[in-house]
């Protein structure tokens, strides 16, 4: 049976921009998400939290998970590719996926719409630009996925693309760029009661092996004296759970282990009046989520000693490069956020 719209997400972020993209489209009974799950515990819990919210918006929705072994993978494969062959339109959360692009080849998709999948957007929009294979900006290729990378790449430069965002990306050759503002999360969710005090946005630049472990946990109980009183610290969905104990002990910061993107957990609230976070996607997300809440982002610098040894300049190059989209991004939005001189955004 022929599939109007497959979605193919891998983390709770991407479901979010794939109901964005369905609520802009007013697509959702005419689209069927598949799921391809990671084995870690909080991005699992995370992925069936929105799979509830899909289920609201009358969206079907499988769940696999290929990851689980080698065996399942293959399975994967197998029970995946056929629904991927009969699908008109492909909404990627994830091009650089691994999975993702091993079954690209069985797609027949007129059209492919690539939603966000936060700061790696900014890479795909230049590897695109450049006609490089799509590859993470911190991963090293092997070579068993350099060919898949070279495939996906020329895949989608012969298909209609479409790039579903809020980050800062203008026209790419041959492509169209949609922007969007969260419209679903904020008519869904909020607003938010907003708090005094200061929280942190985490990160988790040292389980990519980006920054050290020890400089990380020192910028951030810097942040939490800073603040003067002790407020929450977000933790990433990637965060290992010995660095979060280290971290509550040394800052006194709550932790709190979100249980939907942070996008949705601030939009609930309650949010604190300022934010703390470092280079990543929350400088494009939050500014949207939280606009006219009177909330303030402090973007952090990532100074060179904190990175790690042997981090590629490609990898320091990215960082530098999405601070200055962040900074840039929230200029543009004058009309609902201004760059303060202390490097904050307020909303």
């Amino acid at each position: 049976m022929t599939t109007e719209t497959l979605a193919l997400v891998e983390s709770p972020a991407q479901f979010l921009h794939v109901l964005e993209w369905c609520h802009a489209e007013n697509t959702a009974e005419r689209t069927r998400i598949i799921v391809l799950a990671p084995t870690d515990a909080v991005t699992v819990a995370q992925l069936a939290a929105m799979a509830d919210y899909a289920e609201e918006e009358a969206i079907g929705l499988d769940w696999h998970t290929p990851r689980a072994s080698t065996r399942a993978a293959l399975r994967t494969l197998t029970q995946v590719r056929r629904t991927v062959a009969a699908a008109r339109r492909l909404v990627l959360g994830d091009p650089f996926s691994g999975m993702i692009q091993a079954l690209l080849p069985f797609a027949r998709a007129g059209e492919v719409v690539v939603v966000d999948d936060g700061t790696a957007t900014l890479e795909f929009a230049a590897q695109l630009v450049h006609g490089e294979p799509l590859r993470r900006w911190h991963a090293r290729q092997s070579l068993l996925r350099m060919p898949l990378a070279h495939y996906a790449r020329r895949h989608l430069g012969r298909t209609r693309l479409r790039l579903f965002t809020v980050m800062g990306v203008t026209a790419l050759p041959g492509s169209r760029v949609d922007q969007h503002t969260y419209d679903w999360t904020r008519r869904r969710f909020g607003p938010p009661e907003v708090l005094r005090g200061t929280d942190v946005v985490g990160s988790s630049l040292v389980e990519t092996g980006v920054v050290q472990a020890e400089a990380y946990l020192d910028a951030v109980a810097a942040l939490a004296v800073r603040a003067g009183a002790a407020g929450r610290y977000f933790a990433h969905r990637r965060e290992h759970p010995d660095k979060l104990r280290r971290l509550a002990r040394r800052t006194g910061l709550r932790i709190v282990r979100p249980r939907v993107p942070l996008e949705i957990e601030l939009r609930r609230g309650p949010v604190a009046r300022e934010l703390a976070s470092f280079p990543s996607s929350v400088g494009y997300t939050l500014p949207l989520v939280l606009a006219g809440t009177g909330c303030r982002i402090a973007v952090q610098p990532l100074p060179e000693a904190m990175f790690s040894a042997g981090v590629s300049e490609r990898a320091r190059g990215f960082l530098a490069r999405v601070g200055e989209e962040m900074r840039g991004a929230a200029a543009l939005r004058d009309g609902r956020s201004s760059l303060a001189a202390s490097s904050g955004v307020v909303l």
